[in-house]
C-alpha cells in the first residue's frame, strides 16, 4: 500500500474512533447543562468544555474528509442558497478592514453536493482570502453558469458540458508560481506552521472532487488570487433546505426503545436521554443479544436504534417477529445534542 494510503487509512481509523468518543462527551455536556439550573457558576465550566469538544469535533472532521470517509450526503441545491445562508457567518469571518462583495447569478443551474461540505469549503477559502489581505482589500464571490468545450474539459480533468461555477477572489499578496501546482497537496501550506496544519486545501479539492467538480486557481504575486470551483449542473429541482427548529421541543415518549451498539460511552449518554425522557430502554451489544433481550421482555419493541455496528441482520429479524418496529441508525459524524436526538427518535416513531 503506498504511504499516503496508509496515511490516509490511519488518520480515518482514529478520526472515527475519536469522534465517537466526541459525541458522548458533547452530549453528556448538553445533559448536565440541562440538569443546571439559571445562574450555577458550574455552567461556565460545562460549557468550556462543550466548546472544546466541538473544536476538537471540527479537527475529526478535517480528518475524516482527508482520508475520504467523511459522511457524503449529497442533494440537489442551488449554491447561491447556500452562499446566502452562509454570508452573515462568512461576513463576521472577514471582518471590518475587507470589503466583502458578493456577486450571484440570477438564473443560476443547481447542482448535486453536500450542502454541509459546501459551508465547509465557503469558510475556507475565504479564510484563506482573508489572511493574504492582512491591510486589508476586497474579496469577492460570485456565482455563475458555465459551459466547458472539450479542450477546457480535459485540463480540468472533468467531462465537457455544462457546470456551475463558483469563485472567490481575492486582491491580496498572491501566491508564488513554484507554489501554486502543491496548493492542493496534503499537508503543504503557505502559512506560518502555528498557523496552518495543511490539510485544508487537501480537504477542499477532495469534497469537489467527490462532488465530480474541479478546482483551479489563478494568481500572481502582488495581484491576488481566484479560486474557482465548477460543480456539474443539474436539470432537477432542490427540494429545499430548512434549517431545523432548534427551540422546537423534543417530546416524551413511553415507548419500548431496543438500543444496539457496542460502544459503552455512546450507548450511556443515548441511553440517559431517552430514559429522561420517558422511554423503556433494552441495551444490548450485538444483534445476538438484542434479539434475545427483546424476547425475553415479553414487551412489544416499538423502535431499534442502532449506532455504528452491523445490525441489518437483527433489524430484519426484528420487523419479521415483530412488523410494526420501526428501525433508527444512528450515524455517528457531528456531536448529536440530546434535543437533536430526541427529536429524530419521535420522527422515527412517528
Amino acid at each position: 500500500m503506498a504511504t499516503l494510503d496508509t496515511v490516509e487509512l490511519l488518520a480515518g481509523g482514529i478520526a472515527h474512533d475519536f469522534d465517537t468518543l466526541l459525541n458522548a462527551i458533547v452530549g453528556h455536556t448538553d445533559t448536565l447543562t440541562d440538569c443546571l439550573s439559571p445562574g450555577d457558576p458550574r455552567a461556565v465550566q460545562v460549557e468550556a468544555i462543550r466548546r472544546a469538544a466541538e473544536q476538537a469535533a471540527t479537527l475529526t472532521q478535517q480528518l475524516l474528509a482527508f482520508s475520504r470517509t467523511q459522511s457524503h450526503q449529497p442533494a440537489v441545491l442551488n449554491l447561491n442558497t447556500i452562499v446566502e445562508q452562509a454570508r452573515p457567518m462568512l461576513q463576521r469571518l472577514v471582518g471590518a478592514s475587507i470589503r466583502f462583495d458578493v456577486q450571484l447569478a440570477s438564473d443560476l443551474a443547481s447542482v448535486r453536493a453536500d450542502a454541509e461540505q459546501l459551508e465547509h469549503i465557503l469558510r475556507h477559502l475565504v479564510a484563506n482570502a482573508r489572511d493574504a489581505m492582512p491591510g486589508g482589500g476586497v474579496l469577492t464571490m460570485a456565482t455563475a453558469n458555465v459551459s466547458l468545450d472539450a479542450a477546457t474539459a480535459a485540463q480540468r480533468e472533468v467531462a465537457a458540458g455544462d457546470y456551475v461555477e463558483l469563485s472567490v477572489t481575492d486582491t491580496g499578496v498572491g501566491i508564488e508560481p513554484a507554489m501554486q501546482p502543491r496548493l492542493f497537496e496534503p499537508f503543504f501550506t503557505t502559512k506560518a506552521r502555528a498557523r496552518g496544519t495543511g490539510l485544508g486545501l487537501a480537504i477542499v479539492h477532495g469534497v469537489v472532487t467527490q462532488s465530480r467538480g474541479h478546482i483551479n486557481v489563478q494568481s500572481d504575486v502582488g495581484c491576488g488570487a481566484r479560486f474557482a470551483i465548477v460543480l456539474p449542473a443539474t436539470r432537477e429541482t432542490p427540494a429545499g433546505r430548512t434549517a431545523p427548529d432548534r427551540g422546537a421541543k423534543a417530546g416524551r415518549g413511553t415507548e419500548t426503545v431496543l438500543l444496539l451498539g457496542d460502544d459503552p460511552a455512546v450507548q450511556g449518554f443515548i441511553a440517559d436521554v431517552l430514559r429522561r425522557r420517558g422511554y423503556r430502554l433494552l441495551i444490548a451489544r450485538d444483534a445476538f443479544e438484542g434479539l434475545r433481550a427483546a424476547a425475553s421482555s415479553g414487551a412489544a419493541i416499538d423502535l431499534l436504534i442502532t449506532t455504528g455496528t452491523d445490525a441489518g441482520a437483527a433489524a430484519e429479524e426484528l420487523r419479521r417477529r415483530q412488523p410494526a418496529a420501526r428501525v433508527l441508525d444512528i450515524a455517528l459524524g457531528k456531536p448529536l445534542t440530546p434535543d437533536a436526538l430526541a427529536r429524530r427518535v419521535r420522527a422515527a416513531l412517528a
